[in-house]
């Protein structure tokens, strides 16, 4: 789908595990060359290339990818994808460690399917910080944004010369639970992308794209449902302080409205960050 002029959104799916499928959307910003932001699960490059051919472009010209993040659905496509073309790829220093080393990814956070959805490290070839400006053409530079909280390596990349936001998952969407290492830096990230002036689309991995009004709605609903998950977590908490960790994930999942929390690994975290929060 294109998102404006040479801005496409491609949606990957892909399943975690026998009964549970999810995607991701991974963009593509065509000009006389192109470039990726995130390159979707393993086999992903197979739906790129697809898309690609179909509106007149290929492969070969990708130049870039540029990582939001290091988790599966994120990086799964990059080698293939660096291997077809041989563009250079993009990430944070944090997210670096996890990239080019999964298996020590998979050892910190283990996740079911994991190497189903990534199943080989790709090299990165330039680290970005926040505020860089990556200039790689006319009328293509992208200025990074630090977007810390969902991952210690999350980045969001600002399109300048379109007003278009590329934030990977740094904006819960109000139907999932929210994933997130740290709470706090999750909510100043949300204060600042939501304070971003000039932004006139908002890309994210896992919703439709959003215009310049419904993206000042979405930040203020994920700001308030990481609000009212701390708020859960904190009355069971107080209420019931003997329990366990999957105990209260449980607890605070069925408040919530969401089933099945304990077993969960990455919710597990979100209410450890609860915990931990300032």
């Amino acid at each position: 789908m294109e998102v404006c002029r040479n801005v496409h959104q491609i949606r990957v799916d892909f399943q975690i595990t026998e009964t549970v499928k999810r995607y991701a959307y991974v963009y593509l910003v065509t000009g006389q060359s192109c470039c990726l932001i995130d390159s979707g699960v393993a086999g992903s490059e197979k739906v790129i290339a697809r898309y690609m051919r179909d509106i007149g472009r290929d492969m070969t010209e990708i130049k870039a990818i540029f990582l939001t993040h290091a988790h599966p659905d994120h990086i799964g496509g990059a080698a293939a994808v660096q291997n077809n073309s041989g563009c250079k790829v993009y990430a944070s220093e944090e997210a670096k460690r996890w990239t080019e080393d999964i298996d020590l990814q998979f050892q910190e956070r283990p996740i079911p399917g994991f190497y189903t959805l990534v199943n080989e490290a790709v090299s990165v070839d330039e680290t970005v910080r926040d505020n860089d400006c990556i200039f790689l053409e006319d009328g293509i530079t992208f200025q990074v944004l630090d977007s810390k909280g969902h991952s210690n390596g999350s980045v969001s990349y600002l399109l300048k010369e379109k007003g278009v936001l590329f934030c990977g998952d740094a904006i819960p969407v109000q139907d999932e639970f929210p994933i997130f290492t740290e709470l706090d830096k999750s909510r100043s990230t949300l204060e600042r992308l939501g304070n971003l002036s000039g932004t006139r689309y908002c890309c994210p991995a896992w919703d439709h794209v959003y215009g310049e009004q419904e993206f000042s709605q979405k930040v203020s609903a994920a700001e308030t449902l990481l609000r009212k998950l701390e708020d859960c977590v904190r009355d069971v908490h107080c209420k019931y302080p003997e329990i366990s960790e999957k105990e209260l994930a449980e607890a605070t999942g069925n408040r919530m409205g969401w089933k099945d929390m304990a077993v969960n690994p990455l919710f597990l975290r979100s209410i450890k960050a609860c915990l931990e929060s300032e």
